[in-house]
């Protein structure tokens, strides 16, 4: 049997006809016969007839199950890439092969699932990893992988020389840096783990610092981890000798932020003959705007546009954007309106004789905590009545440079510079 479909031409129209035939014989003759015809079917019953009589197995949709394959695509990419640099042989001096493809089990683990030593084992158990990195499922226990990671001790710098140089062949021209800080919820390490300023507002946890450079596409070129107590203005020294002396970067330019900028910072980098660039205030950027001319004022310049700028014989550029703009209106809204409720909130709390230093006080303490405390005016008198009010002048100072940066570079013509930042 087999499905055949006929095509016939009757006054211009063509009709379509789909039928079930079968051939048998008379004597010696072989005749067809129809058994069915699906014209008027559905064309989804159509096609399943001709597959079965094709001898082909019909399965139901819901009847299907998915058979869950190892995840490659990733590991693939990570593999090239560890090959391209020669990983394995920059991390050949950890003191086996073994350490040297746990620790490349971790580094992908860590990029592609990031997760404890402890859960590496069962993150990658619908993986490749194990088999890629030479290793099977059960090597991957916590005590051996922490026992790699100490193979890095001592040798790590030699490490960091040998992967600067596979990545910089020519030296880098330019280096940012920048600091993060990670908290812990246990002491953390000792004599690193320490109190400090915390980007993730946890001054109620230890953390340490993660000082970080990096050349001009982001790629790092050295990692330290420092005291969760130092002070960004204290960490930048050590790094400029360390980046001298272990990669050999004496002719660069270091990108850092306003505050790691103090004057020890820029003579020790004037003295090593080193170009920086870094932010300055945004005070220093205010002062400097009330001593433009008027037809140099910022709101006459498109923000797209670096300007130049001479001011007490220290030359400043100012770059701007329009996301920067936006965000520093939003900011500057959200915390007007903040404290606005914060002092009706006092205002409607406080009673009278009231003691007003402790008033004054108060107030003080409940600006300051939302970064309001410059936009308002306020003040108690001796009966403990307490008035506030906008300080527009302010806020008019901020609006004239919402979306402008001030940086302080070297020598070197700033358009170019910043166009390379």
């Amino acid at each position: 049997m087999y499905v055949q479909e006929v095509r016939t031409c009757q006054r211009g129209k063509v009709y379509r006809s789909v039928l079930v035939r079968e051939s048998y014989r008379v004597g010696k003759q072989v005749k067809t016969r129809i058994l069915s015809n699906l014209t008027r079917m559905p064309v989804e019953v159509q096609q399943a007839v001709r597959a079965l009589l094709q001898g082909k197995k019909l399965v139901p949709l819901d009847g299907l199950e998915g058979q869950e394959a190892l995840d490659y695509g990733g590991i693939a990419v990570l593999e090239q890439a560890w090959q391209r640099f020669g990983l394995d042989q920059v991390l050949s001096g950890v003191g086996s092969e073994r350490k040297g493809r746990l620790l490349k089990a971790m580094i992908f683990g860590r990029i592609l699932f990031p997760s404890s030593k402890l859960a590496l084992r069962e993150e990658a158990g619908g993986t490749l990893l194990a088999k890629v990195c030479g290793l099977e499922e059960k090597d991957l226990e916590e005590d051996d992988l922490y026992r790699a990671m100490d193979g890095l001790n001592g040798v790590w710098s030699g490490i960091e020389k040998k992967l600067y140089r596979e990545a910089q062949p020519e030296g880098a021209s330019l280096v940012l840096y920048d600091l993060s800080s990670v908290y812990f919820e246990g002491d953390g390490p000792e004599g690193l783990a320490q109190y400090g300023y915390s980007r993730d507002h946890r001054q109620d946890r230890r953390q340490v610092l993660l000082a970080v450079a990096t050349d001009a596409r982001g790629i790092p070129i050295h990692v330290e981890v420092l005291r969760g107590n130092r002070a960004d203005s204290t960490t930048l020294t050590g790094l400029l000798v360390t980046l001298r002396r272990r990669l050999g970067i004496r002719e660069a330019t270091f990108v850092f932020d306003g505050g790691m900028k103090s004057r020890w910072n820029l003579e020790m980098l004037t003295g090593m003959e080193l170009e920086y660039v870094t932010r300055s205030t945004g005070t220093k950027l205010q002062e400097i705007v009330r001593r433009l001319p008027k037809d140099r004022q910022l709101w006459l310049t498109d923000r797209t546009r670096v300007m130049e700028i001479e001011h007490q014989g220290v030359r400043y550029v100012v770059a701007g954007g329009e996301w920067r703009a936006m965000r520093d209106r939003e900011r500057r809204q959200s915390r007007i309106a903040r404290g606005e409720e914060e002092l009706r909130q006092i205002a409607k709390a406080t009673r009278k004789g009231a003691d007003p230093v402790e008033l004054g006080s108060r107030i003080g303490r409940a600006l300051q905590r939302i970064q309001a405390h410059k936009y308002f005016q306020y003040g108690v008198d001796a009966k403990g009545r307490f008035w506030w009010k906008l300080d527009q002048e302010r806020v008019k100072e901020e609006e004239a440079i919402d979306g402008w940066y001030l940086w302080r570079p070297t020598s070197r013509p700033p358009r170019l510079l910043l166009r390379r930042c």
